[in-house]
């Protein structure tokens, strides 16, 4: 029994099918590929843009620095006596720094009262003041006679001049010490405020 050979005609057709069917499986993948490489650089940058923000969230932010608020301290006897001088109202409180510029006193306030009265009252409460703390003190003012000017003095801590405007302008203390330091005193630092539940307080006795 003989074998049939194959022709070489039919060898070249199967080989030919075969190259024609490896390059349809050439070509199929080829746009998978492509697509796979298009889409993982995407798919990256998503990822590194993800974590920066997760990133920059995380951060503590820096703490804005806030502008220190320098106190200035006082004498005991300068803080009484602004304190008296501006509940009883008196106005343009102004602290001179005498301190080796002048041996009369260390301080002295200078304020403007709008009457003989108010000046009193100021330099009776005062004296109450300072001699109930044991602090030296005398003052120089003789009433009746229409002062404009009166004098507390407090040893050589301090020395408080009393004012009416007239006279105040007149003498011009603030510029006769014109070398020492002058300072204009605000109330909020000698004097607090009542809240408005003791001012209401206040109210209904």
């Amino acid at each position: 029994m003989t074998t049939a050979k194959k022709t070489p005609a039919k060898k070249e057709t199967v080989k030919k099918t075969a190259v024609k069917a490896a390059a349809k499986t050439v070509k199929a993948a080829k746009p998978a590929a492509k697509k796979a490489a298009v889409k993982a650089p995407k798919t990256t940058a998503k990822v590194a843009v993800k974590k920066a923000a997760d990133k920059k969230s995380t951060e503590k932010k820096p703490a804005v620095k806030k502008a220190a608020v320098k106190k200035v301290a006082y004498t005991e006897s300068v803080s009484n006596a602004a304190k008296i001088l501006f509940e009883l109202r008196a106005q343009k409180l102004q602290l001179i720094d005498l301190r080796g510029i002048s041996e009369t006193a260390d301080f002295m306030i200078i304020a403007t009262c709008e009457s003989e009265a108010q000046m009193q009252a100021i330099l009776t409460e005062l004296s109450k003041t300072f001699k109930h703390q044991g602090l030296p003190h005398r003052t120089e003012y003789k009433p009746g006679i229409n002062m404009r000017w009166a004098v507390f003095d407090a040893g050589f801590d301090l020395m408080v001049q009393l004012f009416e405007e007239s006279k105040r302008k007149e003498l011009a203390f603030d510029k006769l010490y014109s070398d020492a330091k002058v300072t204009d005193l605000d109330e909020k630092n000698f004097v607090k405020k009542a809240t408005k539940k003791a001012k209401a307080d206040d109210e209904l006795i």
